[in-house]
Parts: structure tokens; C-alpha cells; sequence
């Protein structure tokens, strides 16, 4: 399984990106550790685009705000790549908020869901053999 995540602000993944590899799902960040989209790098590419990656489902982390942050456009290219959205709160306490021009392309989860999730596509392996649905409301 491969899950490409982005986030509101710089950290907020981090906790969940260390959970997600924990249990053996390959995580790619929308940004460089500097805060650049991939594309923006010299001869950088959009793992969305790229042949030789499957994204199987992006993952934005984020609070409680209506409105996208300039970190958080990898949730709107995987819209347009017609990827599974899920928005998942940065703090576990709060629930996640899907933006108002998300709210039909994604859908809101906890970070407790999409880890049993993930625990459940590894352990059988349909994820890397059968891809998943293009929808985010058929993902099981």
C-alpha cells in the first residue's frame, strides 16, 4: 500500500507518517522537507503523475479550518487525478473538517480508521495487487 500525504502546516503529519510506516505502508510526502512541492524541484514530478508510482490513496492531515492551506493543494491534484481523498485531523482529539470545495471528493476519517485500514489491506495484500477503487467512497 502507498498513501501520499500532505498537510495544513509543517509537523502535523509527522505523528501519523511514523504510525503508517510502523505498520509496513509506503508513505511519499506532497512536500520536501524544506516545504517545496515535488514538482517545484529541479526536475522534480508529481508522485500523482509519476509511472512508476501507484498512489494508492492521499491522506491530508489538517485542523479544524474551512479553508485549504497552500500545503494542503496535494488533496485538490489528487482530486484531479482521480485518487481517494481522505482528510484526517491533525489533532486526534478534534474532528477532521473536509474544505467546503472538498466536500464531494473526500471524505473525513480518524487517524484510528485509516491505521486499521492500512492494518487490514497489508495483512491481506489486495491493496498492491488489485489497486483501489477511484472513488473515496468505495474504499472499504
Amino acid at each position: 500500500m502507498h498513501i501520499l500525504v500532505t498537510e495544513a502546516h509543517f509537523g502535523d503529519s509527522t505523528r501519523l507518517v511514523e504510525r503508517l510506516r510502523a505498520l509496513g505502508v509506503e508513505v511519499t510526502n506532497c512536500h520536501d522537507k524544506v516545504g517545496y512541492c515535488r514538482v517545484l524541484q529541479p526536475g522534480g514530478r508529481c508522485p500523482l503523475e509519476a509511472f512508476t508510482v501507484n498512489i494508492d490513496l492521499v491522506v491530508d492531515v489538517r485542523g479544524s479550518s474551512e479553508d485549504l492551506t497552500a500545503r494542503e493543494y496535494g488533496a485538490v491534484c489528487a482530486v484531479r487525478a482521480m485518487r481517494p481523498v481522505w482528510i484526517v485531523p491533525a489533532d486526534p482529539s478534534v474532528p477532521a473538517v473536509v474544505p467546503a470545495g472538498l466536500r464531494s471528493h473526500a471524505i473525513a476519517a480518524t487517524e484510528e480508521q485509516l491505521l486499521v485500514l492500512c492494518q487490514r489491506r497489508n495483512q491481506t495484500g489486495v491493496a498492491g495487487q488489485v489497486g483501489w477503487p477511484a472513488t473515496p467512497h468505495c474504499v472499504p
